[in-house]
């Protein structure tokens, strides 16, 4: 399974983007107004820095994921699914996204 198949197949199987997205998004706009006047990010900026955190997020997951999973090479993508079925993988990330803090 590649990074954007993974990605797929998070979103559609789980909701650890959206709990991230929320969570992150809520800290930038908590952090926004501390900034200097001239300083704040737009609503365009604010959106683009989550949009990065969420990518951040996928490709450490992905990373761990791929470095512990062995590959079939007829059948890569069953694999991975096998893998993170049998280990609960989806469940384990939503619980611990949910309780992430982002404060400094």
């Amino acid at each position: 399974m590649d990074r954007e198949e993974f990605e797929t197949y998070l979103n559609a199987n789980s909701r650890v983007v959206a709990i991230f997205r929320s969570q992150a998004l809520a800290y930038r706009h908590s952090k926004n107004p501390q900034r200097a006047t001239s300083k704040r990010w737009s609503k365009t900026a604010v959106a683009s820095a989550v949009d990065k955190m969420v990518s951040q997020l996928i490709d450490n997951v992905y990373d761990k994921l791929k470095a512990n999973i062995k590959e079939n090479k007829f059948q890569p993508y069953e694999s991975w699914v096998r893998f993170i079925e049998t280990n609960e993988v989806l469940d384990n990330l939503e619980d611990s996204v949910a309780e992430i803090d982002f404060e400094d």
